[in-house]
């Protein structure tokens, strides 16, 4: 028996009563565990198998490092209560453990990840915008993808400082001396590219705040979006159900504002 410290990403049904719960663990990377009897109704299980839980638990990872552990006990769980509340944080919390689940292969040492989506939840948790939580997600595992974009320096002087704009000709900034040199730059603005810059290299630990407008968001999925597409190649469900989410909030929003300009 061996106590397990990790995320539940989500579950499966297993037969009549019991779950497959995949979860990214601290030591041993992602795994999937069989919890018998877990949708009993009055199964010790059952709040310990929630997605987006901090759970500890006695159990075992599978052997030789095939098929499926065991949970057994549970130790002690943590909830995020807003996460089960707002849709949107609850969206952008399933498109983050759908891009870890994604990427990385079973087994992993992912030690690093399990930590920064913990420090998620809790930002998530506490009503800091899920979007740009999100984003800062999105933009640093574009590293393990392999595909991450030069966001430090211009490629062709060095230059660090000044006006720059994203180009996937040079797979990342270029500054404004050299715009000519791709007609197919993406033309963002200058907050959207400090932002993109700041993404790569912060530590959500020295997040307690965040003030972005919605056009800087826009401008920043904008890219995001595009890099993961193109270069990519990944889209998972969560950003399908995100972009529709934000369809209908504004189909909401255009409703109201004509009634209210009718009245």
């Amino acid at each position: 028996m061996t106590v397990i410290n990790g995320v539940v990403l989500y579950t499966r049904q297993y037969k009549d009563n019991d779950l497959l719960v995949r979860i990214l663990t601290e030591t041993g990377g992602l795994r999937t565990f069989l919890a018998r009897g877990a949708k009993r109704p009055k199964s010790h299980l059952s709040a310990a198998t929630q997605p987006y839980t901090l759970v500890i638990f006695e159990g075992a990872f599978p052997k030789r490092n095939q098929g499926l552990g065991y949970i057994n006990d549970i130790q002690h769980i943590t909830n995020y209560p807003r996460l089960m509340d707002d849709i949107e944080a609850n969206a952008y919390a399933a498109l983050i453990v759908s891009l870890l689940d994604e990427i990385f292969e079973e087994g992993d040492p992912l030690t690093r990840w399990y930590n920064q989506l913990v420090l998620a939840l809790q930002k998530l948790n506490e009503g800091l915008d899920p979007q740009i939580i999100a984003n800062i997600f999105e933009i640093q595992l574009l590293v393990p993808l392999g595909v991450a974009p030069n966001w430090r320096v211009d490629p062709i002087s060095g230059q660090s400082d000044g006006r720059f704009d994203y180009s996937e000709k040079y797979n990342g900034i270029i500054s404004e001396a050299h715009y000519e040199l791709d007609d197919h730059r993406l033309m963002l603005d200058q907050k959207t590219m400090f932002y993109l810059r700041q993404f790569s290299v912060i530590d959500l630990r020295q997040i307690n705040q965040i003030s972005v407008s919605n056009t800087t968001k826009r401008g920043l999925q904008r890219v995001i979006d595009y890099i993961y597409e193109r270069q990519v190649g990944l889209k998972p469900r969560a950003k399908t159900f995100i972009e529709q989410m934000h369809l209908w909030q504004n189909t909401l929003k255009q409703t109201r504002q004509k009634k209210e300009g009718t009245s």
